[in-house]
């Protein structure tokens, strides 16, 4: 069983390297007979690096899984597979993972609020988790957390990321026996700072076998298809050191990210990581620390400045993005 839990600190926002980064949504899963590491990563992370799901349950990546063991997932792109039954709706299924009292168990983790009565004070920056990325919210007299759980959290919007993730349309009918994928909606954001209706990225199978190299001496991204480079794009790459060396993937993809070391909403142009966010699945980053994304800074393409991502122009990784599903190999060395 998978059982979707709103229970640590802070919405999976995206964080330079070095930088802390907390979790938003946890759960626990049951090991099921015959069941791997690799298997699990792929079902829930969409990437066969096991060893993250190892590390963060203090296993060897090497050993066999014992069944009904529970596993811990952090931050999971799918946060569960479930079987339609007859009579199910959208809107049921929706309740069943989302629903007001869990928003309002997660409005007060990510603002380490203990007490719903007396957490909130008068004039204080409340961080709002939404499918649509992170909000903000400057709590004004007569404010309750139950309050702005109603005013923020509105089932349809979830409703819609289960919806559009599977490819039905949001009045689309479900059948018995259909098996639905479960996202995290919180990894799928379109812009931050708007309440509005979640446009998650669809995961669809890629047409092309496509890999990534980059070579940071060279400061240049190849996008390869079938073993023939088809695109080459100029980067900055991490100042000597910062960025990682090996083979990665894509774990993660967010419109416009929210850059929440100087809280700076996406789209806003002040923002350093531009409009795309293209996560690696660097060991104990989960896709939020390490990433290709877009800059501010265009004159800095072609140099070594970065504190360890990847930055393309913004046109280009945009094309990047909508080309490269996740699960995309990434090779970088010097």
């Amino acid at each position: 069983m998978v059982m979707a839990l709103f229970v640590l600190a802070s919405y999976p926002s995206i964080s330079h390297a070095g930088e802390s980064k907390e979790s938003f949504i946890s759960i626990s899963y049951d090991i099921k007979p015959g069941e791997t590491l690799y298997a699990i990563s792929k079902k829930f992370y969409l990437t066969g690096d096991y060893e993250q799901v190892a590390r963060l349950n203090g296993l060897n990546p090497k050993a066999s899984l014992k069944a009904g063991t529970t596993l811990k997932l952090s931050n999971p792109l799918v946060m569960d597979q479930y079987t339609v039954k007859s009579g199910d709706t959208l809107f049921a299924i929706t309740n069943r993972y989302f629903s007001r009292d869990h928003y309002l168990s997660a409005l007060m983790a990510y603002n380490r609020i203990s007490d719903p009565n007396t957490g909130l004070k008068l004039g204080m920056a409340l961080r709002v988790p939404l499918p649509s990325g992170e909000g903000r919210h400057t709590v004004l007299k007569g404010d309750t957390l139950y309050s702005l759980s109603a005013r923020y959290f509105k089932a349809q919007d979830y409703r819609e990321a289960i919806a559009q993730s599977n490819g039905i349309p949001p009045a689309g009918s479900i059948k018995a026996g259909q098996v639905l994928e479960i996202p995290n909606p919180y990894y799928y954001a379109t812009g931050a700072g708007a309440a509005a209706p979640a446009a998650p990225v669809t995961i669809a199978a890629p047409t092309k076998a496509y890999a990534i190299e980059i070579d940071i001496k060279q400061n240049k991204l190849y996008v390869s298809a079938g073993g023939k480079v088809e695109k080459s794009f100029a980067i900055a790459s991490g100042r000597q050191g910062l960025t990682p060396i090996g083979s990665f993937e894509i774990v993660t993809k967010i419109k416009n990210p929210w850059y929440s070391a100087k809280g700076i909403p996406g789209g806003d142009p002040a923002n350093p990581l531009g409009s795309r966010w293209l996560g690696l699945s660097v060991p104990n980053t989960e896709g939020t620390t390490y990433g290709i994304h877009g800059t501010n800074a265009p004159t800095s393409i072609g140099k070594s400045v970065s504190a360890g991502c990847i930055r393309m122009n913004n046109a280009d990784v945009e094309w990047l993005f909508d080309m490269i599903p996740t699960g995309t190999k990434v090779k970088i060395h010097a």
